[in-house]
């Protein structure tokens, strides 16, 4: 009797679940798919691919002199690079969701530049180098969050990580190796060089598809380099050889010096997404 009223609602519970379920499966027995939401759009496996243009504006900014002591006529040499438009070309992986590890290559850029020589705090020569002639490229390896669900068509994210700067070498102008020749002792023409330089960089930018069924989509993104760069004007100066005085040679003097142009590179283009 107590066996009989227990199996009794426990039968009638299996019925009822039993019946549920060919109800919600129809008459034919099919049993329709949950509804499902939108397709991901930015997810694990996602490969982007963007090309556009990109402005690099660096800021004016005075040099530390590496030997003040021995050359005390720089002292207050400020250097200028102009900004100058570019193109740039990147790729990225997304390993997981919500997470994207992008390659940037900045293309060549000639920067004007400028040399400003100080005395008493007053600026008494300002001259280009040479019109666009300083050279400059840039690789940047970043590690980008994108916050938003993997299934909007607009994806904002962050990203920081380093970027790689190298900088061509160039002859100075004759202005410059006039003004050399009359307050250093300077012979014959002198030259600028800029070391290449690691940094880290921070961005932050937007993809937005073009449509939930298309590959296409356009980006906007800025970007600040933390750049610090070391350079180095090197002129020719005659001198006194040591085995005997009244012989003379031509040494080189190596004006070396840190400046940060730390600049910001605004970029615009196009991309596709496989």
């Amino acid at each position: 009797m107590k066996m009989t009223r227990i199996l009794t609602p426990l039968a009638l519970a299996v019925s009822t679940v039993v019946g549920a379920q060919q109800v919600l499966a129809g008459p034919s027995g099919y049993e329709p798919p949950m509804p499902s939401g939108p397709a991901p759009i930015y997810e694990a496996g996602t490969v982007v691919l963007r090309l556009g243009a990109a402005f690099v504006d660096p800021k004016d900014t005075r040099v530390n002199l590496r030997n003040p002591d021995i050359f005390p006529e720089f002292e207050g040499l400020k250097y200028k690079v102009d900004s100058e438009w570019s193109w740039q070309f990147s790729a990225m992986f997304m390993p997981i969701d919500h997470f994207g590890i992008e390659y940037q290559y900045d293309g060549e850029t000639s920067h004007s530049h400028d040399i400003r020589f100080y005395q008493g705090g007053e600026e008494i020569l300002s001259q280009k180098i040479k019109n666009k002639d300083l050279d400059r490229i840039s690789q940047v390896l970043t590690v980008n969050w994108f916050p938003v669900c993997k299934e909007s068509w607009i994806q904002p994210y962050i990203g920081v990580g380093t970027v790689y700067t190298d900088f061509d070498s160039v002859k100075t102008s004759a202005l410059i190796n006039e003004y050399l020749a009359d307050n250093a002792d300077a012979i014959g023409p002198a030259r600028f060089t800029i070391g290449d330089s690691w940094a880290w960089t921070g961005q932050v930018g937007v993809d937005v598809v073009l449509g939930r069924e298309s590959n296409w989509l356009v980006n906007a993104a800025v970007r600040y380099d933390d750049t610090k760069l070391d350079s180095q004007l090197s002129y020719a100066v005659e001198g006194l050889t040591q085995g005997d005085p009244q012989e003379t040679r031509n040494f080189y003097n190596a004006v070396r010096s840190e400046f940060k142009p730390e600049p910001w590179v605004w970029t615009i283009g196009v991309g596709y997404k496989f």
